[in-house]
């Protein structure tokens, strides 16, 4: 799925694994440059080939992750080594052992706890379409970004 608004880009994957992901951007980038992108595959590792995140350019990418689903160690990686990428959001802290070293700072992520209170991130995109808000009400953190332009 790929959402534009003006020069603002979204792209959401689904569940894609690799193999099919690459796919979208070899031997041609047919999703293009994104600003936004929704991690796939809840951060698992059989998806979010660097290949695909290299290509399409990311700015912001939200894992819709739970406190022991997705948030893989090598797709955390992948993340922070994508060039492009200026912030991740989680909707869940990583809490298996490996989320030590996992997840991104609290003010990234919408529930911290085990229990989830159904903390959400929003996402809104100016009228102009030349920037963007992410924001976790419950953590009254909001932090706006320049659309790309394409």
């Amino acid at each position: 799925l790929r959402v534009s608004f003006g020069d603002w880009r979204f792209f959401d994957a689904g569940d894609l694994t690799w193999n099919q992901e690459s796919r979208l951007v070899c031997p041609r980038n047919l999703v293009g440059a994104v600003d936004v992108y929704q991690v796939t595959h809840h951060g698992l590792d059989a998806s979010n080939n660097p290949v695909v995140l290299r290509s399409i350019q990311p700015r912001v990418a939200i894992m819709n992750n739970g406190t022991t689903k997705g948030c893989m160690p090598e797709v955390f990686e992948t993340l922070q080594q994508t060039r492009s990428i200026q912030a991740v959001y989680q909707v869940h802290k990583n809490l298996r052992p490996d989320g030590t070293t996992n997840n991104v700072p609290d003010e990234y992520i919408a529930n911290r706890e085990r229990e989830c209170r159904g903390h959400f991130i929003r996402l809104s995109v100016d009228p102009s379409g030349k920037s963007y808000t992410v924001a976790i009400p419950a953590n009254r953190h909001e932090r706006t970004f320049e659309t790309t332009a394409k």
